[in-house]
Order: structure tokens, then sequence, then C-alpha cells
């Protein structure tokens, strides 16, 4: 597994994404850390249609624009390790999950519309609230 730490071409955030990016080298030596910086940021941004960053890329596919909390990067990492979707990704047709087999379902017939119940007898029937003249 590949994360990519792509910089900012602007400069914006570049010491805490080197920070996040020594951090994981530390706690996951079994992840290869990539730091993009200064020019050869530019078309890596472009290449996933990004024009500024920062943004981290794991395994070639951008999963976040900007620098995530720590826990949620490491979260994902482990989603993308055991080949769990994105849930925010669009899922692509040939690794849709295949549909499952009709099974009998009751169909339920359109609900009437609400008719108002009888009045109960002894009891006075409701007014609607006048309107007050305003403007």
């Amino acid at each position: 597994m590949e994360v990519t730490f792509v910089a900012s071409v602007q400069a914006h955030q570049v010491e805490r994404i080197r920070e996040m990016a020594a951090r994981l080298r530390n706690e996951r030596p079994d992840v290869k850390v990539t730091l993009v910086e200064g020019v050869a940021a530019k078309p890596l941004l472009l290449q996933h249609k990004l024009n500024y960053g920062p943004a981290i890329l794991i395994d070639g596919r951008v999963e976040y624009v900007g620098i995530p909390r720590w826990r949620f990067l490491v979260e994902r990492i482990a989603q993308v390790g055991q080949k769990l979707l994105n849930p925010r990704s669009v899922i692509q047709p040939e690794k849709a999950a295949p549909a499952k087999a009709a099974t009998a379902t009751p169909t339920v017939a359109p609900a009437k519309p609400a008719t108002p119940s009888p009045p109960v007898p002894g009891t006075a029937p409701q007014k609607p609230a006048p309107e007050t003249a305003g403007s």
C-alpha cells in the first residue's frame, strides 16, 4: 500500500503535511509513504483534477483534499488495506456487489387518504381559529 501526501502549490499547510507523513512513516512501516512538494506537486494535482491541494492519495486514488484528522486517515488506510469500499466514493459498475435474488415481498396497497373521524357525542365541534387582521 502506498500513501502519497501532495503538498499545496501555494505552500499552504506544508509543515503540517510533512508532520503527518513523518508520523505515518513511524507508526506504519508497512506502508510506503511518499511526500510530493514544490514543482512536482502541480502535475500530480492536475492529473487528479485538483488545482491547489494539499491532497492525500492512497494507492493512487484521491482520498482527501486538505488535511484530515489523524484518526480519519488511519481508519481510511485500514479500510483500503481490507479492500473495503469508501462510502463516499462512486462504486465502479464492474466492482458493484451482485444483485440479490428477488424475494417474494408482499405488495402493499396504497394508503387511503385520512378521513376525519365522526364527532364524539356530547362534545362541541372544533372551530378554526379566527384570523387576525394584521396589515
